[in-house]
């Protein structure tokens, strides 16, 4: 039973020795944890669920366009409206996607961004009125 103890005593120097690199990235990471106070101008933004629909061409199916987006919220006051709308919002997307994908032009070439783009922002304010969020893109790919 004697080799353990020295293996102990050298693996606890060791974790000793090395402490003074860890507490930099710990105390770092309590900063970061929310000491912060929240800045009443910074930007909202609200992600949202990905769409993801089946692209068509003469009725079969060539391919999947999945678009991820987010809300940047510019009217703080319509926050919580624009959280009690958001399953509104997203079928509003949702339909734009779908529309287009059905058209020729999704079959043929990658997604019209400036066209969804429009479609998106429209269906934004209608829902929730103009300026009060902008649709941002985080991701579009289309699989064939």
């Amino acid at each position: 039973m004697t080799p353990a103890r020295p293996l102990l005593r050298r693996s606890f120097l060791t974790g000793l020795a090395l402490t003074p690199l860890w507490l930099p990235a710990i105390a770092h990471a309590a900063d970061a944890g929310g000491a912060k106070k929240a800045d009443p101008n910074a930007p909202v933004f609200i992600k949202l669920q990905a769409l993801n629909v089946t692209v068509f061409d003469r009725g079969v199916a060539r391919g999947k366009l999945s678009i991820e987006l987010q809300l940047e919220v510019t009217m703080k006051n319509r926050l919580d409206r624009i959280n009690s709308l958001l399953p509104r919002l997203y079928d509003g997307y949702l339909t734009a996607v779908t529309e287009y994908s059905n058209s020729r032009a999704a079959a043929d070439r990658s997604p019209d961004l400036d066209y969804l783009g429009d479609r998106f922002q429209a269906a934004t304010d209608e829902a929730v009125g103009a300026g009060a969020a902008k649709v941002l893109f985080n991701s579009a790919v289309r699989t064939l």
